[in-house]
């Protein structure tokens, strides 16, 4: 079972007007989009990243020269179509490489932001832990203190009362 364009397009143009969408409505940047909904990712994780930062660095570039399959004719005439479409797809092809290239820099400057970011958070948490412990010590020996004060104004007050009585 095949479907063509105008019974997917009919589909869609049904699926928009049975939710009341109008075309002034959305964007592409409105729409939320999942880079994976076969396995939606639940939070960050940072192994997840470098292994996509990775595959993105390592298999940046578009080749046009991808091996010719086929018999003899079918590889002559595909060969004669790859020669005679290049001066086309070629600059495609470096363009989206470029693209490619730039976005994985850009992914590498984000994982690296990420790292110092969690560093900078992590020494800000153990300093403000640091201080909070030395505030807790500080709090415990004025309680102690205060204790002691209690318990000999307590005696002192016994004392008082037992002479007036």
């Amino acid at each position: 079972m095949s479907l063509n364009i105008e019974d997917i397009m009919s589909e869609i143009r049904a699926d928009i007007k049975e939710k009341g969408l109008l075309g002034d409505m959305l964007s592409f940047a409105d729409i939320p989009c999942d880079a994976n909904p076969r396995n939606p990712a639940q939070q960050y994780d940072p192994d997840q990243l470098r292994n996509n930062i990775a595959y993105v660095s390592d298999y940046f570039a578009v080749s046009t020269e991808n091996e010719i399959k086929g018999g003899a004719l079918s590889r002559f005439v595909k060969k004669a179509v790859r020669k005679l479409t290049r001066f086309y797809i070629e600059p495609i092809a470096d363009e989206q490489s470029a693209i490619n290239a730039n976005t994985a820099q850009a992914l590498q400057q984000l994982e690296l932001y990420i790292m110092d970011s969690q560093e900078q958070s992590n020494a800000s948490l153990a300093k403000r832990i640091e201080e909070l412990e030395l505030q807790q010590r500080n709090n415990r020996m004025e309680i102690d203190s205060l204790r002691q004060q209690v318990s000999l104004l307590s005696h002192q007050l016994s004392d008082i009362r037992k002479e007036q009585g």
